[in-house]
């Protein structure tokens, strides 16, 4: 398990401030994350929350929590890769090892960040590793918190577990990004094409996918050996840009419905921005006691 801190004290109690604002936000506060970008896709830094007019279901809803960019994330990243060694025993551990750097290097200092690695012969398996992950994130009450699995065909549950996750997930404002680790070049036509472009070739991807879309993450079929530490570095660069707009939304029922999002920019004179927020919410029954 990796762990980072930051030393620099005037940003830890900027950030500290903000965390506190969010644990005293009303429970049943919404919490979008928004990536703003201008000119050449660079982030737009120094918005305000006027800035931002957001919708769901097409009726606009009061932002009643704003956060700019570069706060603090808690972020769980797992290992799943079946031929992973311990240290940098070979090429592949190494890459894989070096990627999970350099997404700690290009995070926030302030990051709380936490790896898990699994071995092949571990019988929780991936999707044991990602309920954990997403126990743990739920004890935080900070609006900014990822999952970030690095795997490969690490093992095949079946489609319980794969459907599972997508009825769990998406009750749960956590994103989660895969990425999906080769050391050679697919077949495209033996991939199941993804979110945002991307592709798997094991039978879940399917089911991965939609818990990428759901969740607001993204999913990538990328090789470990030459791609995986840009974009590692690239997902951290995203997180660190992004906004956090809270609501309370003026339906209050609680009906196991989807729920449509929608941004749009008010920008400063002269500016022209492009936003990206996830496009939905599920806003789950209560638990019966």
């Amino acid at each position: 398990m990796i762990h980072r801190r930051g030393i620099l004290s005037a940003v830890f109690i900027m950030a500290f401030a903000g965390i506190c604002a969010a644990q005293t936000a009303p429970s049943d506060m919404v919490y979008v994350t928004a990536k703003v970008t201008g000119p050449k896709k660079a982030p737009a830094p120094g918005l305000k929350a006027e800035n931002f007019q957001l919708l769901e279901d097409k009726v606009e809803q009061k932002i009643t929590f704003f956060a700019g960019q570069d706060g603090i994330w808690d972020i769980n990243i797992i290992l799943a890769n079946s031929k992973l060694k311990p240290g940098t025993a070979d090429a592949l551990s190494a890459a894989i090892r070096d990627a999970v750097a350099a997404f700690q290097k290009a995070s926030n200092p302030l990051d709380k960040i936490k790896v898990e690695e699994l071995s092949s012969g571990n019988s929780n398996g991936m999707f044991a590793a990602i309920d954990r992950g997403l126990l743990d994130l739920q004890k935080t009450p900070n609006p900014r918190r990822a999952l970030i699995v690095i795997h490969d065909d690490f093992d095949s549950p079946g489609g319980d577990a794969v459907s599972g996750l997508v009825e769990y997930s998406r009750k749960l404002n956590i994103p989660i990004y895969f990425m999906y680790t080769t050391t050679a070049s697919s077949d495209p036509s033996e991939t199941v094409t993804g979110a945002r472009g991307v592709g798997y070739k094991n039978v879940e991807g399917e089911g991965l996918t939609n818990v990428a879309e759901q969740t607001g993450g993204a999913i990538w079929f990328v090789q470990a050996l030459h791609q995986l530490e840009s974009l590692c570095r690239q997902l951290a660069e995203d997180l660190r840009a992004r906004y956090v707009l809270g609501f309370k939304s003026t339906n209050d029922k609680k009906d196991d419905k989807w729920r449509k999002l929608q941004v749009k920019m008010i920008p400063p004179a002269g500016q022209k921005l492009d936003v990206d927020t996830k496009g939905k919410y599920f806003v789950p029954k209560p638990i019966k006691q």
